[in-house]
């Protein structure tokens, strides 16, 4: 080719997120919060926020370890993430932040009743204040007392979906993604491409590499979930986003949007 060179983006995919979740991370740090005594809403959202960055650093660090299939079902985590601060966030927040940061004495309650069968000389009374908090919540593993679905389907209070004209709610990410990423949290059989080989054909050895790699996917879900999960953190705060981070998101997505599509088009033409 003569002439000019086109500019070519030479950092890698897992770099530009890495640099991405780095800011976030010192920027949370940075803010120095001082959440108040009882406030919940303050402790849940920095706790989730944090567990959030993280989670996306562990991701990463398998990306950079070759296990893009590991690395793609520890983003379910990410999206759990989203969806508790984004139902946190939505409304009532303050009582549905000390809904959430009390169960743990649903916990409390399930340990004492597995005690009494496995651990019995190391069981100890609850107290009355557990066993009281602990009775509001009738469902073991439903903080909210409803299913992961019905936090996600939940219409926005605050974003619309100017497509269907109507409260924003997160179908897609629920139906979609969280389905998908589930499958690698899970032993299914969906989630066993890259261990099984032609039968009668191929000698057997671990980890045959022979599907689709979807380490792309991992990194767009750790770019896509910890920046929706940051603006979520920000409206639990009554905080406004920063813009440059919000900007920053926006890019990183479409960016990586377009390398994949370069990528795929790219193994078209070479018949790859």
């Amino acid at each position: 080719m003569t002439g000019p060179k086109s500019r070519q983006c030479l950092r890698s995919e897992v770099e530009h997120v890495r640099k991405f979740v780095a800011y976030a991370k010192a920027r949370l740090n940075n803010t120095s919060y001082y959440p108040p005594y009882g406030g919940h809403r303050y402790m849940v959202a920095l706790a989730l926020y944090s567990k959030c960055i993280t989670v996306a650093e562990a991701t990463l660090t398998l990306l950079d370890a070759g296990f893009g299939d590991e690395a793609f079902g520890m983003t379910r985590t990410l999206i759990d993430i989203f969806f508790t601060l984004r139902y946190l966030a939505n409304k009532d927040t303050d009582e549905r932040s000390k809904l959430y940061y009390q169960f743990a004495s649903k916990d409390v309650e399930g340990w004492h009743a597995l005690a009494k069968d496995y651990f019995p000389e190391m069981q100890k009374r609850m107290s009355e204040r557990t066993i009281k908090i602990a009775a509001l919540y009738p469902h073991p593993h439903r903080w909210s007392g409803k299913p992961v679905s019905a936090m996600a389907l939940e219409p926005d209070t605050v974003d619309v979906d100017e497509k269907k004209n109507k409260p924003f709610d997160y179908d897609f990410a629920y139906r979609c993604m969280y389905r998908w990423t589930s499958h690698y949290v899970h032993p299914t059989i969906v989630a066993l491409q890259d261990h099984v080989v032609r039968a009668g054909r191929d000698n057997f050895v671990v980890h045959s590499g022979r599907a689709t790699d979807r380490s792309h996917f991992a990194v767009f879900n750790v770019a896509d979930y910890v920046g929706q999960t940051m603006a979520c953190f920000c409206r639990c705060m009554g905080d406004r986003q920063p813009d440059r981070i919000a900007t920053w998101a926006g890019v990183l997505r479409e960016h990586l949007v377009r390398r994949h599509k370069h990528k795929q088009t790219s193994r078209l033409g070479t018949g790859r």
